[in-house]
Order: structure tokens, then C-alpha cells, then sequence
């Protein structure tokens, strides 16, 4: 009698106040992150079921790993009836990226519908008038970008506070200003990145929820984060003592590592206050060994 055994992969889900993050991430291996509240999917893995369900989705970067399913993504939602997805891309890689699309409509003998929207640091996609998402710099090699997602809201400006109704709507007939737009920085996912001047941006800072790689933990993996352009603890505690984020998800945790000891590592470069706004996505309560990911790393993993 033969015994099969299947591994079924996990997925993670946090909640944070209104928002959730969903997702699977372990370095060299898949990324792939939703919010779903939001419609948005960060990266697109191997593209798992839950991120079929986001219609809009923000690539970081190129590698395997990050954007492998993008073809299925794009075609499954055509199969299921949804509506076109949409990719916002760092404007270098629309190209290479249709290229690659174009490819996939050969070899299936059909089109999926889709939109590519070629992006640049700073340049703000308008989802609706209240919310937009905002790409910033990486420093992962060229080409490569994270992504802000920011809520814009109207504001009355202060010296109109004490008008009445009327006395609003004639200021609006005259054609006076009397709001003003204010932007909060609700999520900001960074991809795969170095330590560097992204972590100085405003909306990078301020963000309620900040989605962070921490590859490294190893005191002698210093090396292979700076070849690899990666974040190594050491710099990750930076990033931790100048942010003004509620929370910060660890994402993109090497094998060669674990949960568990990467946890332990940064409980000591930490405080108590700082470690509590710390959470590893692929940490796992009931998994002794700290989740799926922990027991072993293959040859040449990350």
C-alpha cells in the first residue's frame, strides 16, 4: 500500500481594525499580499484563489516569485466572468510584462482582457475621488517600486467653520475655495528592498500599516542581504525606531531562518513598545515550529 501525503498551503490573515491583510510570503519562494476592503492585491505570487478577487493589482517588481501568476490572474478572472484586472506596473516593465501576456494568448489560443498602467515614483493613480494609491522608490535594483495606499478626504478650512449653511454655499457661488484635501496614508507595501531613502518618506512613516520585507536575521547573513538587495535585521531595527506606523507585517522571512528564531533575534534588538506593533505574517499560533514555512530550507534557498 502506497501512503500519499498532500500539502495543502496555508495563507495568513491579520486584522487590523477595518483592514485585513491577507497573504502568503517567504522569501525566494512566492509574495503575494491583499487587502481585500480595499480591492487591491500586492504582487501576485503564484496567485492563490483570494487574489483572484482583487480587481486591482500593484507589481513591485519582476522576480519569479513576485510575479509569476499574473498571466493566471488575468485569465482566470476572465473565465470566472469578472471584470478585466489591472495592473499597475513600474513603467519600465509594461513592455516585457505584455510581451509575456501576449505569449500566454498564444499558447492558450485566446485573449484575456486586461489593463496595464504604466506607473512612476510619485505619480498617483486615482481609484475614486477619495482614495488613491501612490507608488514610491525602492531600492531593489531597477526597475522597482512600492506602493501607498492613501484615503484623501475634504476638509472644511478652519475660518469657515463658524459659517452657516447659507453663508457655505454663497462662498461656493462666488467661487471661493472652502475645503481642502487631506491625505492618510493607510497602507504602504515596500516588495523586496534594501535599507535606503524610501523609509525617510513621509507616507512610508505615517502609514497605519506598513508591509516590510526582513529577509535576513543572521549576524553572517549580512553579505547575502546587501547582494541581494534585501533588508537585514540590523537594518529593519532602523526602520522599526523611526516609524510612526501602528503596525509593521514582516514579510519575506528566508527559510534558512524561521519564525520563531527571527522573532527571538529581533525581540532583543527591540523594546517591549516596539516589538508589540511587530507582526510576522507567516507566523502561525499552533504551529510549534512557527508555521509552515519554519523546518527546513532546501539547497540554495534564501
Amino acid at each position: 500500500m502506497v501512503e500519499k501525503s498532500f500539502l495543502v498551503q496555508r495563507f495568513a490573515k491579520l486584522k487590523f481594525g477595518q483592514y485585513s491583510v491577507v497573504g502568503y510570503s517567504v522569501g525566494g519562494e512566492e509574495t503575494v499580499v491583499q487587502i481585500p476592503e480595499l480591492n487591491v492585491c500586492f504582487d501576485a505570487g503564484r496567485c492563490p484563489q483570494f487574489a483572484l478577487t482583487s480587481d486591482l493589482m500593484c507589481i513591485s517588481h519582476a522576480h519569479m516569485d513576485h510575479v509569476a501568476g499574473i498571466g493566471y490572474y488575468l485569465s482566470q478572472r476572465h473565465f470566472q466572468g469578472m471584470k478585466p484586472g489591472t495592473l499597475l506596473v513600474p513603467r519600465s516593465l509594461e513592455r516585457p510584462i505584455e510581451n509575456v501576456l501576449r505569449a500566454w494568448q498564444d499558447l492558450e489560443r485566446q485573449q484575456s482582457p486586461y489593463k496595464i498602467i504604466p506607473m512612476n515614483a510619485g505619480m498617483d493613480f486615482e481609484v475614486r475621488r477619495d482614495f488613491c494609491i501612490r507608488p514610491v522608490a525602492t531600492h531593489h535594483g531597477a526597475p522597482s517600486l512600492g506602493y501607498v495606499l492613501i484615503s484623501v478626504r475634504e476638509k472644511l478650512r478652519p475660518e469657515y467653520i463658524p459659517l452657516t449653511g447659507e453663508q457655505l454655499a454663497e462662498l461656493r457661488r462666488q467661487g471661493v475655495e472652502i475645503q481642502y484635501k487631506l491625505e492618510v496614508p493607510l497602507i504602504a507595501y515596500l516588495g523586496d528592498t534594501a535599507y535606503g531613502e524610501v523609509f525617510d518618506n513621509p507616507d512610508v512613516l505615517k502609514a497605519q500599516i506598513l508591509l516590510c520585507e526582513c529577509t535576513f536575521f543572521d549576524p553572517t547573513h549580512r553579505s547575502k542581504a546587501k547582494a541581494g538587495k534585501h533588508m537585514h535585521v540590523e537594518d529593519f531595527v532602523k526602520v522599526v525606531q523611526k516609524s510612526e506606523n501602528q503596525h509593521i507585517v514582516v514579510l519575506h522571512v528566508s527559510r534558512r531562518t524561521g519564525i520563531r528564531r527571527s522573532k527571538g533575534i529581533l525581540r532583543k534588538m527591540l523594546t517591549p513598545e516596539q516589538m508589540a506593533k511587530i507582526h510576522f505574517l507567516m507566523d502561525f499560533e499552533e504551529s510549534v515550529a512557527g508555521g509552515d514555512i519554519e523546518d527546513s530550507a532546501p539547497e540554495g534557498a534564501v
